[in-house]
């Protein structure tokens, strides 16, 4: 019996061979007006845009400023493929069931997901309802999305666009911290450095009983000129009394005791300030000098470096707000009124123009095998 139809099927085609044309159209055509269930498509256009172009947020105004003819951003191409990836994915079937929309009897039995679908032929499945593009000129992300009924499509899209604003956020934000510990932990370590500074400063201090000994050696050299000044007085006026008196009188005698003891505190203001005492605890003044010099140079090295590290920090602040990221929906999702899907006369059209070059190429093999 099939043999029958099948020979009746040859003789026919052997007498109208444009059957091979206008059947498999005339199927096809049936099928897309009688059989296959149209598809709504939301489309939305996003735009990401850094904390330091963020004053303007108008969406004309954000289009205006990227037609520059730069390339696409990197954080744009990041977001694309982040809307195509198995996290998307996976996500947008937990929150909104999306395999349950497209395994549903809402799409035909040509067209939906299989029920028993593996996840790599979800995947291809719901890369083939969606379009996502950058526009070279603006680097304006746009997105369309198809689904078996309009509102879904729409919570298809919005869904995808708010993941994608939590994912350049979270991206962002944890770019932005480690920018920020960096430049805090370096400023830390100055910090650190000032205070190791002033608590040495400040034991040199304690352990040496001194505040500040340049003043203090400044103090130690004055009283040495005064007394200095005063020896020179006492031995002019021993001179000029021992020319007149005998060297027992009791004037004569005073004044060398006095000279003896002038000369004696001289010697003593003098080893202070240029003899160590033979104790590490007792250092001449101008050794004291010496280490507290270097003292403070190192206190004023680190306020410098301090100054620096702060101003480098707020920088970095600055910095790293300005860089911050951010998805702005241009254009929110739309919410169809008219399937898209499946577009009839364009199919239809194309199967046409296909079968018949189809047709038109075997006709010229064969007629070139008959000819040889």
């Amino acid at each position: 019996m099939l043999k029958d139809y099948l020979n009746q099927a040859q003789t026919m085609i052997k007498k109208r061979p444009l059957l091979l044309i206008i059947v498999p159209w005339l199927l096809y055509a049936v099928y897309l007006t009688l059989i296959a269930a149209p598809k709504y498509e939301s489309t939305s256009q996003l735009v990401v845009k850094s904390a330091d172009g963020a004053n303007n947020f108008d969406p004309s105004a954000l289009l205006m400023s990227g037609m520059t003819g730069a390339p696409a951003s990197n954080e744009s191409q990041l977001v694309v493929a982040f809307i195509q990836s198995n996290d998307m994915l996976h996500y947008l079937d937990k929150a909104i069931d999306l395999s349950g929309h497209y395994t549903s009897s809402e799409g035909d039995i040509i067209s939906r997901l299989a029920s028993d679908h593996s996840n790599e032929a979800f995947l291809e499945y719901y890369l083939n309802n969606i379009d996502v593009l950058i526009n070279s000129d603006s680097s304006v992300i746009e997105l369309s999305v198809r689904a078996y009924n309009p509102e879904y499509a729409q919570l298809i899209s919005q869904t995808i666009v708010k993941r994608a604003e939590q994912f350049i956020n979270e991206i962002s934000n944890n770019l932005a911290k480690s920018r920020l510990a960096f430049a805090q932990s370096e400023h830390d370590i100055v910090e650190d450095k000032l205070q190791q500074a002033k608590l040495a400063l400040i034991n040199f201090q304690s352990k040496y009983n001194v505040l500040d000994p340049t003043a203090e050696g400044a103090a130690f050299q004055q009283i040495a000129f005064s007394l200095e000044a005063t020896l020179a007085q006492k031995q002019a006026e021993l001179s000029t009394l021992a020319g007149i008196m005998s060297p027992s009188a009791p004037e004569i005698v005073s004044l060398k005791r006095q000279i003896k003891a002038l000369e004696q505190q001289i010697t003593e203001q003098k080893t202070k300030i240029n003899d160590t005492q033979g104790s590490d605890a007792k250092l001449s003044i101008n050794q004291l000098m010496a280490q507290y010099s270097n003292l403070q140079v190192q206190v004023e090295l680190a306020l410098q470096a301090y100054g620096s590290s702060l101003m480098t920090l707020e920088n970095a602040r600055v910095d790293t707000y300005q860089q911050l990221q951010h998805l702005v929906t241009v254009e929110s999702p739309t919410l169809p009124e008219d399937a898209t899907y499946p577009k009839v006369f364009y199919n239809l059209l194309l199967l046409g123009v296909l079968l018949s070059m189809a047709f038109i190429a075997i006709r010229i093999v064969v007629a070139t095998i008959r000819e040889l």
